[in-house]
């Protein structure tokens, strides 16, 4: 799988299901997918993540070069490719993943989160702190309300950033507005109050920003990935690819740069109920019960 890092999320549950057919997978991607192979430890299907440093790997055309790594019938290529793109009928990542190995069918049990994440959050958002009671003081700490906005993407078109602006604008008067990316711009300079980390942060620090959100705004891109799931409630903003990037394994809300406003009045009543997942309080009770079935019924 030589794709980026986003890339190799979407096919996580594909390569779990193949795990569940053959056994643990041995996993081998390219140096574009270095920052997440911690998480990738994490995942019990995978038996282990080797880099490979003898190609150069780069996108053209929307493919990955070159992304005949393996030889016929030495391994399973999953790294994007000409197949997968067809504009008269878009398939979702995932399913165009599954289809190039083999898998008939995902079940439920192919769902994936990334552990570290999902726990981080839950002990973040699930615990009541009480503070100062040792002199005399009884008040409880509550996480901060932030909303991290990441409007960048490496590979496709986004919603131009003075949409971002006016976003980050409506939003800080309730929340810490934090910017994170690779890309520093001045767009966000005129926003008083909105912490520009763009340039400053890896994707491990990232990660765990997003874990500790009240939610996320994101572009179809890494953050996308790991805040949904950290169990983040997140929003994409995107007007291109969404019927590609449709998640098959958590919920997902869309809006496009013509509903900007929209997310702002959504944002800011989810705040007004601080929520740890956007998962529906049966989903997560079957999760808690083990009852696949049920999942795989919705």
């Amino acid at each position: 799988m030589a794709g980026k890092s986003g890339d190799l999320v979407y096919a996580l549950p594909v390569i779990k299901a193949l795990a569940r057919q053959h056994g643990p997978v041995t996993l081998v991607t390219s140096a574009m997918c270095y920052q997440i192979v911690p998480l990738l430890w994490e995942q019990s299907y995978i038996k282990d993540v080797v880099m490979d440093y003898d190609h150069a790997y780069s996108m053209h055309n929307g493919s990955v070069e070159p992304w005949a790594y393996f030889a016929p019938g030495e391994g399973i290529n999953l790294s994007p490719q000409p197949a997968m793109y067809r504009p008269d009928a878009p398939v979702p990542w995932t399913l165009a993943y599954a289809e190039i190995a083999g898998i008939g069918e995902l079940t439920a049990n192919d769902k994936m989160a990334l552990p570290s994440l999902w726990n981080h959050r839950q002990w973040y958002w699930e615990h009541t702190v009480r503070v100062g009671v040792n002199i005399g003081g009884n008040s409880t700490w509550k996480p901060p309300q932030t909303c991290v906005l990441a409007p960048e993407s490496e590979s496709i078109k986004t919603v131009p950033l003075w949409v971002w602006a006016k976003v980050a604008g409506h939003l800080k008067q309730e929340f810490r507005v934090i910017v994170v990316g690779t890309r520093p711009t001045d767009d966000f300079r005129g926003v008083e109050g909105v912490i520009d980390l763009r340039g400053y942060t890896t994707a491990c620090s990232v990660a765990r920003l997003l874990a500790e959100a009240t939610l996320a705004i994101t572009t179809i891109s890494l953050p996308f990935q790991l805040s949904r799931h950290a169990g983040t409630p997140t929003f994409c903003l995107q007007d291109q690819y969404l019927e590609r990037s449709i998640p098959i394994d958590t919920p997902y809300r869309y809006y496009t740069s013509d509903r900007w406003q929209d997310l702002v009045n959504d944002a800011i009543q989810l705040a007004a109920k601080p929520q740890t997942t956007l998962w529906s309080p049966s989903d997560l009770e079957a999760i808690r019960a083990g009852d696949v079935a049920a999942l795989a019924a919705r």
